[in-house]
C-alpha cells in the first residue's frame, strides 16, 4: 500500500474516501447506521473487485505492477478488515446469548 505521508495524492484519496463512507453527523439530513453499514460494504465490494480486476490485469500484463500491488493489497487489508468486524459481531452475539434472562 502507498505511504499516505510520502504521497499527498493518496492521503487525499483516503480522506475523501473515509468522508463518503461517514459524512459528518449534522442535524439536517442524518444518515442511519443500516445506511453507513450499507455504504461500507459497498465501498468494501467495491475494492475487492478492483482487486481482482487488477490481479487479472496483471496476468495479461495490461496494468503496471505497481498498481496491480496497491489494488490487490488495499484487497487484503479491505478482508481482513471486514473479517475482524465480523469477528467482533459474532463475538457479541454469542456473549448476548450467553447471558442469563
Amino acid at each position: 500500500m502507498v505511504n499516505i505521508t510520502s504521497n499527498p495524492a493518496a492521503a487525499a484519496n483516503a480522506y475523501s474516501s473515509t468522508a463518503k463512507i461517514a459524512p459528518p453527523s449534522s442535524g439536517a439530513g442524518q444518515s442511519s447506521f443500516g445506511d453507513f453499514l450499507e455504504d461500507a460494504t459497498r465501498s468494501a465490494i467495491g475494492t475487492l473487485k478492483a482487486g481482482e480486476k487488477a490481479s487479472a490485469g496483471a496476468i495479461t500484463g495490461t496494468i503496471d505492477p505497481l498498481a496491480v500491488t496497491q489494488a490487490v493489497t488495499a484487497a487484503r487489508l479491505t478482508l481482513d478488515t471486514v473479517s475482524a468486524v465480523r469477528d467482533a459481531a459474532v463475538d457479541a452475539y454469542n456473549k448476548i446469548q450467553g447471558m442469563p434472562i
